[in-house]
C-alpha cells in the first residue's frame, strides 16, 4: 500500500481532480479534491501528498490528500453508508477541513447540502453516522461547536418539512408553504420554533 508521496508535480488536471507526480522517474495519478488540488503547486514544482490506495475488485486508485488529518477524514467519510470515494472527495472539497469538521459536529445539514453531488439523504446520513465522531479532530476549545443561526434555522425548516411530509401533505405543497410562512414578516418576529413553523405552515396548507 502507497502511504505518502514525494515528488515534482508532472500534471496538473482540476477538471479530472488528478495530480500526476514524478517519483523517482515513475508517475503517478492520484485523485485530490478542490481544495487540495488548490494547495498543489506549478508543475515542475516539489510536492508531497499523503495517499489512501484505494482497491475495489479491479479498481486501484490513489487518492492524495495535504495532511494525514484531512486523509482521515476522507476515511471517515467512507464508512458512511452509501458514501463512496467520489462522494467523499465532493465532501472535501466543498469547505475547508477545519470548517467542515465544524459542519458535522454542528449539525449543519443545510450547509452540507449546498455541497455539489451531494443531497439530502447524503447530508443527513453523513450527519447522522459522523457528528459525534468528527468531534476527535477537533481542538479542545472547538468540541461541541455551537450551530450557527443559519444552520439552526435549516434544521428547523427541514425538520417541519418532514413532520408535515409524514403528516401525508405532499413534499411540493410543504416545500412552497413552508417559504410562504418563513418570508413573512409575523415569522421573522417569531421565535422561529419548530412547533410553531409547523403549526403555522400547516394553517397555510389547510387556506388552500
Amino acid at each position: 500500500m502507497i502511504g505518502w508521496l514525494s515528488g515534482l508535480v508532472l500534471v496538473r488536471e482540476p477538471r479530472r481532480g488528478t495530480v500526476t507526480l514524478n517519483v523517482g522517474g515513475v508517475g503517478y495519478e492520484v485523485r485530490v479534491s478542490i481544495q487540495t488540488m488548490g494547495a498543489v503547486p506549478e508543475e515542475g514544482t516539489p510536492c508531497e501528498l499523503w495517499i489512501h490506495t484505494h482497491v475495489r475488485e479491479e479498481v486501484l486508485a490513489l487518492y492524495g490528500f495535504t495532511s494525514p488529518a484531512e486523509r482521515e477524514l476522507f476515511l471517515l467519510l467512507l464508512s458512511v453508508p452509501k458514501v463512496g470515494p467520489k462522494n467523499a472527495m465532493a465532501v472535501l472539497g466543498g469547505l475547508p477541513t477545519e470548517e467542515l469538521l465544524r459542519c458535522i459536529a454542528g449539525g449543519e445539514q443545510g450547509r452540507l447540502e449546498k455541497i455539489p453531488g451531494i443531497g439530502k439523504k447524503t447530508a443527513d446520513q453523513i450527519l447522522l453516522s459522523l457528528k459525534d465522531k468528527v468531534l476527535a479532530f477537533l481542538s479542545p476549545t472547538d468540541e461541541a461547536p455551537p450551530v450557527s443561526a443559519e444552520g439552526r434555522a435549516e434544521s428547523i425548516i427541514d425538520e417541519a418539512k418532514s413532520v408535515l411530509v409524514e403528516l401525508g401533505w405532499r413534499a411540493k405543497q410543504v416545500d412552497k408553504a413552508v417559504a410562504t410562512v418563513t418570508a413573512s414578516a409575523a415569522w421573522e418576529s417569531s421565535s422561529g420554533g419548530l412547533d410553531e413553523l409547523v403549526r403555522r405552515t400547516l394553517a397555510q396548507l389547510m387556506e388552500r
